[in-house]
């Protein structure tokens, strides 16, 4: 672990001992599923044997977190996915992990869905007769790691030149996927992304309790 990521992995923890403190009730939105609980980490090991089903190496800010922190469990919203798990909100493709993901702007499939998807992007479709028909875009090169509910998630890009960003697909609110930015809009990687909630949560609990 390199000394940037071991000093980040040590300020989350902080920060994580920090909100359960000011959140004992859980209030903080989706807590109540996670409870500030995480799972287990993985060895070293175990989390080869991972990426080795995955067929990609992940990036290193997440390897970090999920071998020092936890795999799955406590994070913004409801929660991270356990990686190897079997949640069924975690929409993850076992076959679109291994292609590359290609875009560095926001991007929405609803919009160009009607002349056809691009070059080896799998949209899947359903809905029942007489219904509105759903189409959505199976996005390549991503790991699911978060869900905000609502059929809204977060993913990790695994593959590709923006490997180690993570953004939000909120293609059920026809607003297709757009990555997370900081203050200065610049791109955020896990760790990154991780601590902002945590601040942003900590600070909304701290302003609460002063007044």
């Amino acid at each position: 672990m390199d000394i940037e990521n071991a000093e980040s992995i040590e300020r989350i923890k902080a920060k994580l001992a920090e909100l359960q403190e000011l959140d004992p009730a859980c209030k903080v939105f989706g807590s109540s599923s996670h409870r500030y609980r995480s799972g287990p980490p993985l060895t070293a090991s175990e989390l080869a044997d991972c990426e080795s089903n995955l067929g990609v190496r992940l990036p290193a800010g997440y390897r970090d977190f999920i071998m020092k922190v936890g795999n799955g469990g406590v994070g913004p919203f409801y929660g991270l996915f356990q990686l190897g798990g079997s949640d069924m909100e975690n929409p993850t493709d076992p076959d679109q992990i291994k292609k590359p993901f290609r875009w560095i702007d926001a991007t929405n499939p609803a919009e160009w869905l009607g002349s056809g998807p691009e070059d080896g992007v799998l949209v899947m479709s359903g809905g029942e007769e007489g219904e509105s028909y759903l189409e959505w875009w199976i996005v390549p090169g991503v790991l699911y790691i978060c869900n905000y509910g609502c059929a809204i998630r977060f993913f990790l890009v695994v593959n590709g030149p923006q490997a180690g960003e993570v953004w939000i697909d909120r293609q059920a609110e026809d607003k297709g996927i757009i990555p997370e930015r900081g203050k200065n809009g610049d791109a955020l990687h896990f760790l990154q992304w991780y601590e902002k909630w945590l601040d942003e949560e900590i600070s909304k609990l701290s302003k609460e309790k002063s007044q």
